[in-house]
């Protein structure tokens, strides 16, 4: 990365890096938000099943991440791109066609892994493209293709499966895997050579080759915050359908994701400039605060209010969380930072629904965001103790 933080921000290969991440968020979410739904209705299985349908795609992503962290390098960053990218269209495509609970639970998890070795890989390539004094915002901004996703992806996927049917779904994030490969052909990708000791060190695995433990602390909130947030992303569509409030579950998810879009605007400034405290607490808060409004939510200016409160804190607090990971390592070892971020986070993704679907049974939904909600503060008090309260900024990666 450069040293002046002058230098353009947005080139080209950014805005072609931006246009991938968007496409594979796009599937990611949609089918995300469709899944739990789309395997209860089609197999007839449970919530807990349901839920693992739609959280075995993030296990896959988590067990992919624990590996492509090590051998990114080795393999070549434009290489495992276009090859997992078009993995990434195969699994869309073959979707429809699947007759049994056990096969799709096998193909999310592939389509996962594919999206795992994806996201790791354009994630650490975006970081090499960020000059050095504007990570965090620079990470900020990427991270809105995450915020559209967000925005389009529920709604995209009540809306064409009410409207048309799950064909119509699976079209969509199928033409949006398809414009994410097309994307990475034409980028310029800096590749990063192994060292020769990396060389004859590639077969040995240790703990530190998987997992950067210099950012576990800030993992950890990682995790805890995304479990707290799996229950919305999950649940909460099925949930409104069930009480014929679609609409409703269209409107909060397009407000959750603006709240993330404005708060990115300038949290990463913030992030820079003040540091991570400036950020972090309170948007870590802000999300325990929104999980909560839903637990006792009864009308539509109640789901507003939650999605306003949980998409500032989840908009602002994952790429702060992110770069404040990125900090605390070193440049050779970006891309296993990266891969322990995001670990962190599908792995959240992934236990959330089976850990606490059990208790729509015995609580109802109250119960589960509450349970959500408690989750994200346990976060809070461990940034603080582990990081924050010993942060005085951040320090750009060497």
């Amino acid at each position: 990365m450069s040293s002046t933080s002058e230098q353009r921000l947005w080139t080209p290969d950014y805005l072609r890096a931006f246009v991938v991440l968007l496409g594979i968020s796009l599937v990611f979410i949609t089918l995300m938000s469709f899944m739990a739904l789309y395997a209860a209705n089609r197999f007839s299985v449970n919530d807990t099943a349901a839920g693992f349908a739609a959280s075995s795609f993030v296990a896959g992503g988590a067990l992919s991440r624990i590996l492509i962290g090590k051998y990114l390098d080795f393999i070549g960053r434009k290489r495992t791109l276009i090859i997992t990218l078009a993995l990434f269209v195969l699994s869309c495509l073959i979707y429809p066609v699947l007759d049994s609970y056990a096969l799709l639970v096998i193909v999310r998890f592939i389509h996962g892994a594919a999206f795992g070795i994806a996201s790791t890989t354009i994630s650490s390539t975006v970081i090499t493209l960020i000059p050095l004094g504007r990570l965090s915002e620079g990470l900020g901004y990427i991270s809105l293709a995450g915020t559209v996703s967000n925005a389009v992806g529920p709604l995209a996927a009540i809306q064409l499966s009410e409207r048309a049917s799950s064909l119509w779904v699976f079209g969509f994030t199928t033409i949006c895997a398809i414009v994410a490969l097309l994307s990475v052909l034409p980028m310029t990708i800096k590749e990063r050579i192994p060292t020769q000791d990396e060389y004859d060190r590639r077969w040995r695995i240790r703990g530190s080759d998987l997992v950067d433990f210099n950012m576990l602390s800030i993992a950890v909130v990682g995790l805890l915050t995304s479990t707290g947030f799996s229950v919305v992303m999950t649940y909460l569509p099925a949930y409104l359908v069930g009480l014929d409030m679609a609409s409703t579950a269209s409107i909060f998810f397009f407000v959750w994701a603006f709240a993330m879009l404005v708060v990115r605007l300038f949290a990463g400034r913030m992030h820079d400039r003040y540091g991570e405290n400036s950020v972090l607490p309170g948007a870590l808060l802000s999300l325990v605060l929104g999980l909560a409004v839903i637990a006792v939510a009864d009308s539509l200016w109640h789901f507003i209010i939650a999605a306003v409160l949980g998409g500032f804190g989840h908009g602002a607090a994952l790429p702060s969380l992110q770069a404040v990971g990125i900090s605390r390592t070193t440049t050779n070892r970006i891309p296993i930072a990266t891969s322990t971020h995001y670990l962190a986070l599908d792995s959240g993704l992934a236990i959330g629904p089976v850990m606490l679907g059990f208790m729509i049974g015995l609580t109802g939904y109250t119960g589960l965001y509450l349970a959500g909600a408690s989750i994200v503060l346990l976060g809070v008090i461990v940034y603080w103790f582990a990081h924050g309260r010993h942060a005085r900024g951040s320090v750009a990666p060497r």
